[in-house]
């Protein structure tokens, strides 16, 4: 008798109503069905798999749009929490978050501050990846790239990304500060645009990530926050991540650069 190939259970006769009425070349295909599940488990896999491979290249479509904006690459798609290290503090934090953005209206957000290497960027787009794979809309965007665009294209570039960072799920900010004056006389023109875009996000009521090796501090006058985007004594762009973004701290070694481990395993 034939058995399954997935497990090794033979197949058990057909009891189907009338089997003895059906043509006999389709009752003797029929007259021995597995007994088991395999198939079945086999075909969910495959509808699974065919279901992720979907996602993900809806994933890259959604940030065709602004590429140049985007830190949306491939490091970024193979950020996921199955390959972090689970065991740092800041990951068991990043994958609860994710989780519980899914069955809470939340509006509270992360500032991920730190020195360095530390993994700051890698949580932001485990947490920006798994919300992905589950359906969100999430804009991860370099501020330095988006100021260098604003700074070429005038007018409806702003505001055509401006309305998608109101209407997506979650926006992350990678990197935040590290981006560099764009002349001696642009400090403003710079603090008003990310102000802008920080308070569009705010006035959404959605919930915004920012990953920065800027120092965060409770004390205004040693956070280094304020020390960068103060203009003329108001912190208005500090003001807005507190009222937004809960401040988490990610200490630890610097991960960047290929380790001795590494080299040996692609040498071998």
């Amino acid at each position: 008798m034939k058995k399954c190939k997935y497990c090794g259970k033979r197949y058990k006769e057909n009891s189907i109503e009338h089997i003895e009425k059906l043509p006999d070349f389709i009752k003797e295909k029929i007259k021995f069905i597995p007994d088991c599940s395999c198939l079945e488990e086999m075909f969910k896999r495959e509808m699974e798999k065919l279901e992720k491979e979907r996602v993900h290249e809806c994933m890259k479509n959604r940030v065709k749009k602004y590429k140049d904006i985007s830190v949306v690459d491939n490091k970024f798609l193979e950020s996921r929490f199955e390959n972090a290290d689970m065991s740092e503090k800041y990951m068991i934090l990043a994958k609860r978050y994710a989780d519980n953005f899914l069955v809470k209206n939340k509006k509270t957000g992360m500032l991920l501050y730190g020195d360095v290497g530390t993994g700051k960027t890698f949580a932001s787009a485990c947490i920006g990846n798994y919300l992905m794979e589950k359906g969100k809309t999430v804009m991860m965007i370099n501020l330095g790239l988006y100021l260098n665009k604003l700074s070429r294209e005038f007018g409806e570039a702003e505001k055509d990304i401006l309305k998608q960072i109101e209407k997506c799920d979650l926006v992350i900010i990678d990197d935040f500060g590290t981006e560099k004056n764009l002349d001696d006389n642009s400090t403003g023109w710079r603090a008003e645009k990310i102000y802008n875009l920080i308070d569009t996000r705010y006035r959404s009521g959605k919930p915004l990530i920012i990953s920065t090796n800027l120092i965060f501090n409770d004390d205004e006058e040693k956070c280094e926050i304020t020390e960068k985007f103060s203009i003329q004594g108001k912190n208005r762009i500090r003001d807005r991540i507190i009222d937004m973004c809960f401040p988490v701290r990610v200490t630890g070694k610097s991960r960047r650069g290929i380790t001795k481990d590494k080299f040996l395993e692609f040498m071998a």
